[in-house]
């Protein structure tokens, strides 16, 4: 009795203690959240060059977020921590900082933690891009979606599904990106602020149905856009850029080649007016080839020279080896080998040269990684180490109380965990012992009920055996006796001989009454030759008595594969389905088959009669189902009945021929 009241005094200590102190720490968790997104900030905005400032920064974010235990807030530093290396390029370092805030998150299962944790995902997909792993990205995408939809988060959502749109364009898989950019088009709660994320998706389906050589739909989609577009201010101008663009490619594929021009005219007017460097190259790459296709290689030319110095300004090789293999194109249309072999010859340099600068940059930037890491990982070293010296002090302190809080707790949670597992185990144990004896009960039963089937089967054949011997030979004997009685000796010699003529008959009558009764009950064909002459014979002996709708087949039967035993019991079954045919089918034909498989035996009685259900038939089983089920578990074979009323009734019985 003490024990509990110990343990209920303790937890009400531990409660008001714990309540002093959260009320303590609510004013100042407040106040330095605050204050660590006040330095994630000031990080954001330092100078690139000034990186060493930046982190510092992101290090007094994460110091107070770590002392106020605040999950959320740790892995919102860790997120704009890999943000901000994403922004500069070190993508290894972005990674590492946003696989720790995902792992922050995975466990939270908050609205706030959700949302943030699609964030990072996101961010971490981008990472992921930037360093060329695309399957990871996409299934960083994947993983992100059944977050998003689960909160409703509709802009999120769409732009999930456009980077995965792009990343499929990118890979040339066309239909799959389709899909995608249809998906970025959801329905949004108010579309006003997001026109031109709109337009700009219905011109990426635009050009995707370009490849696809769908244009009656890319013509419905640059529809689309231009409707959106023009609902838009000056801050979407870019986007007409690509609109013209796109507009006029679909104008060549229709053969309008002045109304094409038009539009690329247009779309170069206004890249060059904001000074969109991959809108100029394209509408003029488009521009060059139009005048290609009208043969005015002087004024494709031109444009090529515009394009390829403008080229250079951009970081995307393909723009240049695409102005270079169109250079090469033109001058060899215009009868300047030299300049063809010139252009040509730049094409495979930079081709080649291609791969060799992309390892190069990679070498340096890998190395400019592990020299910035290396300083980075100094500085924090140090700043750890001043921080661990300053909170030393109070840390003791806090600990020692925390320390007898948790002893105190671990007893409490031993204890109930102890009883808990002792009457758990207890429990299963009883559990199991039940199981155990109502599994037992089960079988018992099963064997009782076969047992029973097998003995009213035996029953059954020794009361018919019984009145074949009474009523059949019983009754000729009985004649005999009496014919026998008037026999007289002052009868004339040739009435004795009539009546002794008659008495053999009778007697022959009787010795084949006799011979079928043992046929019966063991056929003597089935000893000597066998399972399928048995049942040749029995069919061709129904069909003498009348039976003539009975049809018996045998194919490729072995008597040597079987044991004598167990053609005895298939005997006994085909019998059995025989007379249930004969007596209840109404049947006009009655099938019995035979045939034999390598090692597998199957025997069917087919009839056309009227049939039964079988589902009711299984509910409801007869002693003569029950007793031909027992044999066939006693040969370890299977049964399958197909029945329904009306349609006749077909049962099949597989076994091998042997249990081995």
């Amino acid at each position: 009795m003490r024990i509990p009241i110990l343990i209920v005094l303790c937890c009400i200590t531990v409660a008001l203690y714990a309540q002093n102190q959260s009320k303590d720490n609510q004013k100042s968790t407040s106040a330095d959240a605050v204050s660590a997104d006040l330095y994630i900030r000031l990080a954001r905005k330092s100078p690139i060059r000034d990186s060493v400032q930046a982190l510092k920064y992101f290090q007094q974010a994460l110091q107070m977020e770590e002392k106020n235990e605040n999950r959320l807030g740790i892995a919102k530093t860790y997120l704009a921590i890999g943000a901000w290396f994403n922004a500069i390029s070190n993508y290894n370092e972005a990674e590492k900082h946003l696989l720790i805030a995902r792992e922050n998150l995975l466990r939270d299962s908050s609205r706030e933690a959700r949302m943030l944790l699609a964030n990072t995902k996101m961010t971490l997909a981008v990472v992921l891009g930037n360093k060329g792993q695309t399957q990871l990205q996409t299934e960083e995408y994947l993983q992100t979606i059944p977050i998003l939809e689960k909160m409703n988060a509709i802009p999120e959502l769409n732009d999930t599904y456009q980077s995965l749109g792009d990343i499929f364009f990118n890979k040339s898989q066309f239909k799959t990106a389709i899909t995608y950019y249809y998906k970025s088009l959801g329905n949004y709660t108010d579309p006003a602020p997001y026109c031109h994320l709109i337009a700009s998706r219905h011109l990426r389906l635009a050009n995707s149905m370009y490849h696809v050589d769908s244009l009656q739909k890319m013509e419905t989609q640059l529809a689309s856009a231009k409707e959106k577009l023009e609902r838009t201010g000056v801050d979407s101008i870019n986007i007409w850029a690509d609109y013209y663009h796109l507009q006029g490619r679909m104008e060549v594929k229709h053969q309008m080649y002045n109304r094409a021009a038009t539009m690329f005219y247009s779309g170069l007017s206004i890249a060059r007016r904001t000074s969109y460097n991959s809108a100029i190259c394209n509408n003029l790459y488009s521009l060059a080839r139009l005048f290609e296709k009208q043969g005015q290689y002087d004024h494709a030319m031109v444009l090529m020279d515009e394009y390829g110095k403008l080229s250079y300004t951009l970081k995307d090789f393909p723009f240049r080896l695409r102005a270079l293999d169109l250079m090469a194109e033109l001058s060899f249309k215009q009868h300047y080998p030299d300049e063809a072999y010139k252009y040509l010859r730049q094409y495979i340099i930079l081709a080649d040269s291609l791969k060799e600068r992309q390892v190069t940059e990679k070498i340096h930037e890998l190395e400019a990684e592990y020299q910035s890491s290396e300083k980075e990982n100094r500085i924090m070293q140090l700043q750890h180490e001043n921080e661990r010296q300053e909170f030393a002090l109070q840390k003791n302190r806090l600990l020692i109380s925390l320390m007898v809080v948790i002893m105190l707790s671990l007893l409490v949670v031993a204890a109930l965990s102890y009883l808990f597992y002792r009457n758990g185990r207890k429990l299963l144990e009883q559990q199991r012992q039940l199981h155990e004896f109502e599994v037992e009960r089960i079988r018992q039963e099963h064997k009782i009920s076969l047992l029973s089937a097998m003995l009213e089967g035996q029953e059954k054949e020794r009361t018919r055996l019984a009145r074949d011997l009474h009523d059949g030979l019983g009754g000729l004997l009985s004649g005999i006796k009496l014919e026998l009685s008037t026999v007289t000796p002052s009868q004339t010699t040739v009435h004795r001989q009539a009546l002794i003529q008659n008495t053999l008959q009778r007697l022959d009558g009787a010795m084949d009454e006799l011979r079928r009764i043992a046929r019966s009950m063991m056929p003597e064909i089935l000893i000597k030759y066998g399972l399928g002459e048995a049942t040749v014979e029995y069919c061709r002996g129904l069909k003498k008595t009348g039976t003539d709708n009975i049809i018996c087949q045998v194919f490729n039967f072995q008597v040597a594969d079987m044991e004598h035993t167990r053609q005895v019991v298939l005997y006994r079954i085909m019998q059995e389905l025989v007379n249930n045919a004969i007596k209840h089918a109404e049947a006009s034909q009655i099938l019995v088959l035979l045939q034999q498989t390598d090692n597998t035996l199957f025997l069917t009685v087919e009839d056309d009669g009227k049939g039964f259900d079988a589902a009711a038939g299984n509910k409801l089983k007869g002693a003569g189902l029950a007793n031909i089920e027992a044999r066939v578990e006693f040969l370890g074979g299977k049964i399958d009945v197909q029945s329904e009323p009306g349609t006749g009734t077909a049962i099949t019985i597989e076994c091998t021929t042997s249990l081995n």
